[in-house]
C-alpha cells in the first residue's frame, strides 16, 4: 500500500500510543514527517514497531520520535528493515534551512535501529540533520547493520554543546556532574556509511561526518565502516566536555578527530585508510578486499560487544576492522 500525502498533511502517520506496529507500507510527501511518534497524553508510549516500511522524501525528517505537548516520551521502540530516502525530486520540498534527516528521536531511551537502507539526505545549501540521530538527552540506544549512503551527516548522538535548549532527566542519575547530556550510553555498531555522490560534495555543507558524538557520555561505537570519495569535514568526530566513549575497531577512510574536550578510548581503528582496503568503493562494495590490512588487524572486544558483523557472518579470534568479517 501506497500512502501519498503530496506534501497536503503534516504526518501520514502519528503515533501516541504503546505497541502500535507499522508495518509493509509506502508513505511519501508529508509536509513534515510521514511518521511521528511521540508519548502520550498521560503516559509514555512504550515498544512501537516500524518494520519493513518505505519512507520517501519527507518535508522535514522522515520519521521523527519525541516528547508529547504533555511531557510524556516515547522509548523502548524499534526501526528495522526499513527503507527511508530523500530524492532529487523530494529535495526540493524539504522545509526551514535543509530542516531533515532519515530518522530523528528526542529524548528517547531504549530504541533499536536496525538494518535500515537510508539514502540522500542532504541539501545544495544548509546541512542537513543525520541518516540517524539520536539526541536531547537520549539513552541507550543501538544502531546497528544499517547502510547509510550519500547522507551529509551519517549517525549522530548528541548535537551542539547543549542541544535544542531542553534535556530529559533521569532519576539515577547516570552521568553525575554533566551540565548537559545529548545522549547516554548506547551503541552505534556494523554500520556502513558511504559518500560518493558528487552533488553532495559541491553542495554547501559537503559530506559532514559518518560518525558524530556530543556530549554524549559512555557511548560506544564498534566496527563501522565509513568510506567517502572526497575529503569530509571528517570521518568520525567525538566533541564537547561531557563526551567519554569509545570508537574501537572502526574502518575510515578519513580522520577520527577530538574536539571541545571530549575523551574517548581509543583501539583497533583504522584512519586514513586507502579506498582500496574494500572490494569496490566507487561501486559502494565495502566488503573488505582479498589481503585487505584490515583483515586481522582488529582488537578483540568482550563478548556480546559485536560477536557478529554486518551480515551475521562470526567474527573469529582476530577480528577484523569495519563492519565487514572477511569469510575465507
Amino acid at each position: 500500500m501506497v500512502l501519498d500525502a503530496g506534501y497536503a498533511i503534516g504526518e501520514i502517520a502519528l503515533v501516541s500510543a504503546s505497541e502500535v506496529v507499522i508495518a509493509d507500507l509506502t508513505l511519501t510527501r508529508s509536509f513534515y514527517h510521514p511518521i511521528h511518534i511521540t508519548g502520550g497524553s498521560a503516559a509514555n508510549s512504550e515498544k512501537v514497531q516500524v518494520y519493513s516500511v518505505k519512507v520517501v522524501d519527507p518535508g522535514q525528517q522522515g520519521i521523527k520520535v519525541n516528547a508529547s505537548p504533555e511531557g510524556f516520551y516515547s522509548d523502548q521502540g524499534t526501526i528495522a528493515c526499513s527503507w527511508v530516502e530523500l530524492t532529487d525530486a523530494g529535495r526540493p520540498e524539504v522545509k526551514d534551512n535543509c530542516y531533515t534527516g532519515g530518522i530523528d528521536a528526542h529524548s528517547a531511551w531504549g530504541w533499536e535501529v536496525r538494518d535500515n537502507f537510508i539514502k540522500g539526505f542532504w541539501c545544495e545549501a544548509g546541512l542537513s540533520e543525520h541518516a540517524i540521530h539520536f539526541w536531547v538527552t537520549g539513552r541507550d540506544t543501538l544502531v546497528e547493520r544499517n547502510v547509510i549512503v550519500d547522507c551529509a551527516r551519517g549517525v549522530g548522538f548528541g548535537l551542539g554543546e547543549m542541544g535544542n535548549g531542553k534535556a530529559r532527566e533521569y532519576p539515577d542519575d547516570p552521568c553525575p556532574g554533566a551540565s548537559y547530556l545529548g545522549h547516554i550510553d548506547g551503541i552505534i555498531r556494523n554500520n556502513t556509511v558511504w559518500a560518493a555522490r558528487p552533488e553532495l560534495f559541491a553542495s554547501q555543507a559537503g559530506f559532514d561526518s559518518g560518525v558524530a558524538l556530543e556530549q554524549a557520555c559512555g557511548a560506544q561505537v564498534f566496527h563501522n565502516t565509513v568510506i567517502s570519495l572526497q575529503p569530509p569535514f571528517t570521518a568520525m568526530e567525538y566533541r564537547w566536555g561531557n563526551t567519554s566513549a569509545v570508537f574501537k575497531n572502526n574502518l575510515m577512510t578519513h580522520a577520527l578527530k577530538q574536539r571541545d574536550g571530549a575523551t574517548a578510548e581509543l583501539a583497533g581503528n583504522i584512519v586514513d585508510a586507502p579506498v582500496d582496503l574494500v572490494v569496490d568503493a566507487n561501486g559502494g562494495d565495502l566488503h573488505l578486499a582479498p589481503g585487505s590490512a584490515a583483515i586481522d588487524a582488529g582488537e578483540v572486544l568482550a563478548p556480546g560487544l559485536a560477536d557478529e558483523d554486518f551480515e551475521g557472518d562470526a567474527r573469529d579470534g582476530s577480528p577484523d576492522v569495519g563492519a565487514d568479517e572477511r569469510v575465507r
